[in-house]
């Protein structure tokens, strides 16, 4: 039973943390004012940072299997 008491404050923390966590980023949110840009900078700026680790995939996936089926 005390396992039970344990479990559940412990989960009752983490959702009080959350719901602190998510109103402290509705409240930056809300205060953050993009121009008109930001959007498309931020766009590129993911794609630089995703596509070398998709392209490295790929190819580790290409060398593989030309290694075995080649």
């Amino acid at each position: 039973m005390k396992f039970l008491n344990d479990l559940d404050k412990g989960l009752k923390s983490r959702k009080r943390k959350f719901l602190e966590e998510k109103k402290l980023f509705d409240k930056l949110k809300s205060e953050t004012e993009f121009e008109k840009g930001d959007l498309f900078a931020l766009i590129i700026a993911a794609l630089i940072t995703i596509m070398p680790i998709v392209l490295v995939i790929l190819f580790l996936y290409y060398v593989i299997s030309m290694y075995f089926f080649g």
